[in-house]
């Protein structure tokens, strides 16, 4: 009985020390954890730095960054440009046709900058860029009559014979391995449109689209500075011209012939996706704000509290994305974004049935806190916000895998080839989505929208997006 009660004891004491055991390696599996998650936390940081060194040790790199953010404070004016045009001329034929005509003028002053970009010194370019820029903001600024307004948007595209070799001027000199925390840090300037919208959310109610003009006036004279800052400090780049003695229109036609073939060769897949991608951009920003105002009757000032919002989304996810892409790879990127696509088109529909997500009761109590935030309960609000955070990390993920896969030799040819091919096929969608929005609803428009998303996730997912690197290696995206 003792030897009984003994062994009892015994057992309950190695009971008692197995609990002791397990407790203490539950302890050592948590602070295990927990360790590997503060490393993972400090590799993180690390990293952060390192990519900020690496590309912050170009000096040029800081005054272009620096330059192109005052741009991008004041690009999100041009999301209400279709409403203003609206203003003067209430028809989507007559938006449509004219973003048509401004497209297929863009297009071509780009096909051809891609070899004005290659050959001539790109500093020059990307002076002569930001200088384009100002005239055009200053022209919207000053003038009202709708035949001054078209001269002002086809100057404002004629940019697009510099933007091939400004943008290869920085692209070229941006480290490989950093490439998407890089160029990500160009669109999260757009952070900076916040204090723009909020001035143009507060006077819109006094004066009107006379805020907009204003507006434009400021941001002209901004961008002369920032041309006149461009012009002192960035380096020249002088680019290799043609061999001597060979005639323009064969180098012409010889060096965009090599470019095309790199580009056919490297990314099929992208250039298709983004195709479609144009296309269903072209129909969804064309009738997305006018048929919230006249539609859904939403203000304008509560459209500014909605890209407010979206930019503040928008930034962290920018430098996020660009990151995600260095380390996930494109493709899986890709599909996370995408995704999002059709989702925000369907919200768009549904909108029209069901214009609250939330009670109304929110809505108005957030009315009597600040005019315009009820906005966040529209369902229509969850469509443009999530259609437009998407739109800049696509744009991201396709200047990442260009700047990745896409040999540096010819770098402005093959951005503007691959442009001209996207935005050619793209540049009738605003006509064609105005005759349609005529002939039956505003509305047919998101639905194709939502038709042509889903076919362009099911692309992303079912096809690689390129074949062949820089060197010509494999590099199969499918992950």
């Amino acid at each position: 009985m003792k030897v009984v009660q003994k062994d009892d004891a015994r057992s309950d004491d190695i009971l008692d020390n197995d609990a002791a055991d397990e407790e203490l390696d539950n302890q050592s599996d948590s602070e295990d954890k927990d360790h590997v998650k503060l490393d993972e936390v400090q590799e993180e940081n690390i990293g952060i730095r390192a990519s900020l060194n690496a590309v912050f040790s170009w000096s040029n790199f800081r005054i272009y960054l620096a330059t192109a953010w005052i741009f991008n404070a004041f690009t999100y004016l041009y999301s209400f440009f279709n409403l203003y045009l609206w203003d003067i001329v209430p028809s989507l034929v007559f938006i449509g046709a004219i973003s048509t005509v401004i497209s297929i003028i863009g297009t071509t002053a780009r096909f051809f900058g891609g070899y004005v970009g290659d050959t001539v010194n790109r500093k020059n370019l990307a002076v002569v860029s930001m200088l384009i820029m100002a005239i055009y903001f200053l022209m919207i600024g000053l003038f009202t009559d709708p035949l001054l307004i078209f001269v002002a948007l086809t100057i404002m595209v004629s940019a697009e014979i510099t933007k091939g070799g400004s943008t290869a001027y920085i692209m070229d000199n941006i480290p490989r391995e950093h490439s998407g925390f890089a160029l990500s840090l160009f669109t999260a300037g757009r952070a900076l449109a916040i204090i723009t919208l909020v001035i143009f959310g507060i006077l819109y109610p006094i004066s009107g689209f006379v805020a907009y003009r204003q507006l434009h006036l400021v941001g002209g004279i901004l961008l002369l500075v920032s041309t006149i800052l461009r012009v002192i400090y960035l380096e020249s780049s002088p680019q290799q011209g043609r061999a001597a003695g060979t005639k323009l229109w064969k180098s012409f036609i010889d060096d965009n012939k090599r470019a095309l073939n790199t580009l056919l060769a490297v990314i099929p897949g992208m250039i298709i996706v983004c195709i479609f991608d144009s296309i269903s951009d072209t129909f969804f920003r064309l009738g997305a704000l006018i048929y919230m105002k006249v539609e859904l009757a939403i203000d304008i000032p509560s459209m500014v509290i909605m890209f407010i919002v979206t930019l503040l989304i928008q930034v962290p996810l920018l430098l996020k994305v660009g990151r995600l892409v260095d380390r996930k790879g494109v493709k899986s990127t890709a599909l996370m974004v995408y995704a999002i696509m059709p989702i925000s088109a369907a919200l768009l529909i549904v909108a029209y049935w069901v214009p609250d997500w939330a009670p109304l009761s929110f809505s108005v109590a957030a009315n009597s806190i600040i005019p315009g935030l009820g906005i966040v309960f529209k369902t229509s609000f969850l469509a443009i916000v999530l259609k437009y955070v998407n739109d800049a990390l696509w744009l991201t993920i396709i200047l990442v895998l260009i700047r990745k896969k896409l040999p540096s030799r010819d770098t402005a040819k093959i951005l503007s080839l691959f442009w001209f091919i996207v935005w050619i096929t793209a540049s009738f969608g605003p006509i064609v989505g105005g005759l349609i929005s005529e002939a039956t609803n505003i509305m047919s428009l998101f639905v194709m929208v939502f038709i042509l998303n889903i076919i362009i996730l099911g692309a992303i997912a079912r096809y690689d997006l390129t074949t062949k690197g820089e060197n010509g290696q494999e590099i199969q995206i499918s992950e």
